[in-house]
């Protein structure tokens, strides 16, 4: 029998903000153990409070499993940068207060209809039966507050690694499209040129691009892209390994050493992003991660860096700031119909517009790059300008 055992700890604290008000501010702790076992080449997979129990539990589904993996990995990992700050450890209610006041205080003309805050410490650590021992602390701070003005509303998110957070840029930025929205209007239906900001770039690609570079959504057909396709002027690559990157880390949860993996080069497709267990057939990328601490690794995309080479301008462009049922997109097919939210055109503020597509045909019309780069969740982006995109 082998074995490999996740064994995780969270501990947090975060503020909820209603009407403007402070609704509550909490503390919580998290840990456990997940553990794998294969028997005879059967892999089970079982959570607990318990280690043993974990083991115990795994052990007997693997028995009857009619999932397989062959082992578990081994490997030596080097340590990442950037992604721990002692600072974190000290936050404590007076601190989130004071980033409440400060929320308040960067708004003007706006009100906050909402927002929220928090600040995390995460624990891991790793080992199996064949010799594999790691362990990591990362820290997590993040805001997102949605403002209101007149009709009008927009939100923002700032997420870091350290205690700091941006709080005053990202409130004035969100009260600032809010007041725009209060004066937008319907545009005629057509085709135009687009420019999408980062936010809106991640939320379009994370659900219908991304997840086309699994090596089990491959494995199991539920994507059409293959090594080789052309995917547009675009570089693509996943790398855990940016110092301070928000999803960056040494090792994925299976204990793989992490390192950058190119998905698309110039335009090409170029590799997968895979976990140990289809590592055996598509190659090493350390990308096996856990959704949640007690749910089985997987591939999954870490820091997703986009480069469209050009740099352009936004004339003529609907430029459009967040997009709104980005998750309704469709995975394996790529289309997509999305609302766009806080958006404008020829300086004026757009409202009710929705942008309809095909990922992959889409793609293909990007035409470069403009704005400062920044990181989204796991997506690391300028913004970026398409060209004829179908808009109603």
């Amino acid at each position: 029998m082998e074995w490999e055992v996740y064994e995780y700890r969270v501990k947090g604290i975060s503020a909820e903000i209603e009407a403007g008000k402070l609704k509550s501010v909490e503390s919580y702790v998290d840990s456990g153990f997940s553990a794998r076992v294969i028997v005879g080449g059967r892999v089970g997979f079982a959570s607990s409070f318990s280690r043993e129990k974990a083991i115990e539990m795994a052990e007997k589904i693997a028995r009857i499993s009619e999932d397989f993996m062959e082992d578990f990995p081994s490997e030596k990992y080097e340590k990442v940068g950037g992604i721990y700050d002692r600072k974190v450890e000290k936050i404590d209610s007076e601190f989130l207060k004071d980033e409440y006041e400060s929320i308040l205080s960067a708004v003007n003309r706006a009100k906050i209809s909402s927002a929220s805050i928090s600040h995390e410490i995460r624990e891991i650590r790793i080992l199996n039966s064949y010799g594999l021992e790691c362990e990591e602390k990362s820290t997590s701070s993040a805001l997102i507050v949605e403002t209101v003005y007149n009709g009008g509303s927009a939100y923002e998110i700032c997420e870091s690694r350290k205690a700091k957070l941006e709080i005053e840029e990202a409130v004035k930025r969100a009260e600032e499209l809010a007041v725009e929205s209060s004066k937008a209007e319907k545009i005629e239906s057509g085709i135009y040129d687009v420019l999408l900001e980062p936010i809106a770039v991640h939320q379009l690609l994370f659900y219908s691009l991304y997840p086309s570079f699994s090596a089990e959504n491959i494995e199991k057909g539920r994507s059409t892209v293959r090594i080789g396709d052309e995917l547009g002027k675009v570089s693509i690559t996943d790398d855990p390994t940016i110092e301070g990157g928000l999803m960056s880390c040494s090792f994925d949860d299976e204990g793989v050493n992490t390192a950058p993996t190119p998905l698309v080069e110039e335009g090409v497709v170029r590799r997968y992003y895979t976990d140990w267990k289809h590592s055996k057939k598509y190659g090493i990328t350390g990308n096996g991660f856990r959704m949640e601490e007690t749910s089985f690794p997987a591939p999954l995309p870490s820091n997703v860096i986009i480069e469209a080479g050009d740099e352009c301008d936004d004339d003529g462009c609907l430029r459009i700031h967040t997009l709104i049922g980005s998750h309704t997109a469709n995975p394996i097919s790529g289309d997509f119909s999305l609302e766009c939210m806080n958006a404008s055109f020829e300086d004026k503020p757009v409202k009710g517009a929705m942008i309809y597509g095909n990922i992959f045909d889409v793609m293909k019309k990007l035409e470069g790059e403009s704005g400062e780069r920044r990181q989204v969740e796991n997506t690391i982006t300028k913004s970026l300008r398409f060209r004829a995109l179908r808009v109603i």
